[in-house]
């Protein structure tokens, strides 16, 4: 009876051992899914530590079945002519043998299924490299690109501030070029007076309030340009990092209905990358001011990595203004509004099985508390 249970886990440990390949194998094609898919590396990572979780417990009741097979006993033939018969036929000297057997060959398939999931993590750690890469890269490259502008932005802010003061003389020596000009009041009796003083007789008074205006002129101009750089400065970014499945009709629907001003499409391998960025409609849902939206979605995959939102505070109105949680709340609410995310589990198919074992748990428990 010991050899005849012992027979039936056997073979119940077969079936466990061909699940866990299966499993393995799964795992091996989610790993390919990597390079579009933003999840699928963290998804490999968490199959990894759950599969060799369950390698070593297979290992140990394996330990656990050789023991067992040492301890037991072949019970001796029995004396009687029946007994005999009955010995020989249940083959109780035999079935000590296969069992060793079977053990050995279930040790050999553990070995293998270690070796398979030692090549899982290498894949694994591959993938993580390369992305890691791709990211390196790209820092790499907007760093060169942010130094170019600094450069030249410096440059320009040099210019531009010397342009300022330089329109500001000009606008101020136009200005009195109206009046001292032959069609002005200048040349009237009236104002011959102040010709007398200000231009003929003293030689330097009418420059200096040529220079006076355009001190005046040019401290205006700056202060102009101040305020708008200071209201520019009130910027509030925001970015989200989705990564979720989306319905492409419907966010192309939604775009549909946005004034687009800028679209960008980048093309990577097996993924199509779209920047989509607009401007709101309506402005009061916004505080008085209509936010950018910037969209970056995989449009062959259909996912919907990064949002980012430019949302100017200092021009919205003050008792309306929104903060940052407030804006990251709504645009996500009208995200969710219009169905855009497709909620449905791509991976359920392919989960371990002891997730799946975990799901029936759960679903049992919750009939039980429903129906009690």
């Amino acid at each position: 009876l010991q050899f005849i249970t012992l027979d039936i886990f056997l073979q119940n440990y077969f079936a466990r051992i061909w699940i866990l390949n299966d499993d393995l194998s799964t795992t091996n094609k989610l790993i390919d899914s990597a390079d579009f898919d933003p999840g699928a590396l963290g998804r490999v990572l968490d199959r990894i530590c759950k599969l060799s979780k369950e390698i070593i417990q297979l290992d140990e009741i394996l330990g656990y079945l050789l023991e067992a097979l040492q301890i037991m006993e072949i019970p001796p033939e029995p004396p009687e002519q029946a007994g005999r018969s009955l010995y020989e036929r249940l083959e109780i000297s035999g079935m000590r043998n296969q069992l060793i057997r079977r053990t050995t060959d279930i040790k050999k398939n553990i070995d293998a299924s270690q070796r398979y999931l030692d090549v899982l993590r290498e894949r694994a750690k591959v993938a993580a490299d390369g992305k890691m890469v791709q990211l390196s890269e790209t820092v790499e490259q907007n760093t060169r690109q942010m130094c170019d502008l600094q450069v030249s932005n410096l440059d320009t802010v040099h210019a531009l501030h010397i342009m300022h003061i330089i329109f500001a003389g000009v606008i101020a020596f136009d200005v009195l070029d109206r009046i001292t000009g032959d069609w002005t009041v200048l040349d009237t009796t009236w104002m011959t007076d102040f010709v007398n003083t200000l231009i003929r007789e003293n030689m330097l008074v009418w420059f200096s309030i040529s220079l006076f205006a355009w001190i005046i002129s040019a401290v205006l101009v700056r202060k102009l340009f101040t305020l708008l750089q200071w209201r520019n400065r009130g910027m509030t970014k925001i970015k989200v990092c989705i990564n979720r499945r989306i319905f492409l009709g419907k966010l192309r629907a939604l775009l549909k209905n946005k004034v687009k001003a800028h679209e960008e499409r980048r093309c990577d391998g097996g993924k199509d990358i779209m920047k989509v960025t607009y401007d709101e409609i309506d402005p009061k849902e916004w505080g008085g001011i209509r936010p950018t939206v910037t969209l970056e979605y995989d449009e062959r995959n259909m996912f919907l990595l990064n949002l980012t939102l430019n949302y100017n505070r200092r021009l919205a109105k003050k008792n309306v203004v929104l903060n940052a949680a407030e804006l990251k709340e709504k645009i996500i609410c009208d995200l969710e509004s219009i169905g855009l995310y497709d909620n449905r589990d791509d991976y359920a198919p392919i989960a371990l099985a002891v997730e799946k074992r975990n799901t029936i748990a759960r679903t049992m428990q919750e009939n039980e508390s429903a129906t009690s």
